[in-house]
């Protein structure tokens, strides 16, 4: 009979090798899994975008917005969209046009910005005064609910895209 030798030696490095990848893994596993944990506790983290959606289906769907009528959505009329402007724009209308717009809670006053813009995210029309550019401005900090809606201006015949802004 043949008698084998075994060495050890050699297995202690390969042992070490698998022990610390197991630990790096680990590691990693249970740091993505506890920052997992704390995402459904984070403050108003879809509420600002369904606020969002619901102030653009007010302003581009019904008559009390910009649109023509209730039964053409998504068309537009200037004469509304430039009193809608003067109304973000002027500091005591634009708490009014928050209240009316469901914005301003007894615990909560939301913030609002809307323009109208080209498909290339200009300004539309692309002149010194823009016929929508309105409301507070947002800071990087804001948890900010924002919401894109294409729109059709019925004077120019124009496709344009109305962008809603709502934040704390």
């Amino acid at each position: 009979m043949v008698k084998l030798i075994v060495d050890d030696k050699a297995q202690v490095s390969l042992d070490y090798v698998i022990a610390v990848s197991i630990f790096i893994l680990s590691f990693f596993f249970l740091l993505s899994v506890i920052s997992n944990l704390f995402l459904p506790f984070q403050f108003n983290s879809d509420e600002t975008k369904s606020i969002a959606d619901r102030i653009s289906t007010i302003l581009v769907e019904t008559n009390n917005g910009i649109a023509i009528s209730d039964s053409s959505p998504n068309i537009v009329e200037e004469q509304k969209i430039m009193q809608l402007n003067d109304d973000l724009n002027d500091n005591v209308t634009y708490e009014i046009k928050r209240a009316q717009l469901g914005l301003l809670t007894s615990t909560l006053n939301y913030n609002i910005n809307v323009s109208l813009r080209y498909f290339n995210n200009t300004p539309y029309p692309s002149s010194i005064n823009p016929l929508l550019l309105a409301g507070a401005i947002p800071d990087e900090s804001s948890n900010l609910g924002k919401t894109v809606r294409i729109v059709y201006l019925s004077q120019d015949s124009k496709k344009l895209i109305l962008i809603v802004k709502v934040w704390l």
